[in-house]
């Protein structure tokens, strides 16, 4: 595909036809919800590093609620963004774990004054290699970005659907872009092929 918007309108619609998107719907101009999402975050309990993060960070997507959920379960402090990335909270360990809709994290949480050990971001398509394609507006790359200058050895991921995976879109990367260390799947986890620096 020629361009990061027709990648977005092939998994948009895929999703739809194949009856993989759930609510919020459509899928259209966001970072899509999917069945499965719960399984994909369960699969972090996989990766090494998350058993010894204090601190985690999701962006407010739908299809991370149940990882913002998880992370405060596992008594680790929960980071987020809230939307359009007005505010960057925290959720202190021991936080109620049902209390992590959008609507919760809007006025829960304290201003975020601690470094982040790991960051989950949504994407629209991601590939093997690391690089992430979002929704269009940015928000996941300064994200990542603003939390690096706060802790540049941060691991980073994303959590899609097994069909939101790509072989290579290296050739739509920008250099605003910031790829990914790691991929969730609610198949289990994709460790980017690329040197990480972790």
């Amino acid at each position: 595909m020629e361009s990061k918007e027709a990648v977005r309108k092939y998994v948009w619609d895929m999703m739809i036809d194949k009856g993989i998107a759930v609510f919020p719907l459509p899928p259209h101009g966001r970072i899509p919800n999917f069945k499965g999402s719960t399984a994909a975050a369960y699969n972090i309990r996989k990766l090494e590093e998350y058993h010894s993060a204090e601190c985690v960070f999701t962006g407010p997507d739908a299809a991370l609620k149940p990882l913002r959920r998880l992370v405060l379960m596992d008594g680790k402090n929960l980071a987020y963004a809230t939307p359009h990335m007005k505010e960057f909270r925290l959720l202190e360990a021991g936080s109620d774990p049902n209390k992590v809709s959008i609507k919760h994290l809007s006025i829960l949480g304290k201003p975020l004054k601690r470094r982040v050990d790991i960051a989950v971001v949504g994407s629209v398509a991601v590939d093997h290699k690391g690089n992430r394609i979002g929704k269009g507006s940015g928000y996941g790359d300064k994200e990542v970005t603003y939390l690096k200058r706060l802790n540049p050895r941060m691991l980073v991921g994303t959590l899609v659907h097994t069909c939101q995976v790509f072989k290579d879109l290296s050739h739509l990367a920008e250099p605003h872009d910031v790829p990914v260390d790691f991929i969730l799947t609610e198949r289990g986890i994709i460790r980017a092929r690329r040197k990480s620096g972790v």
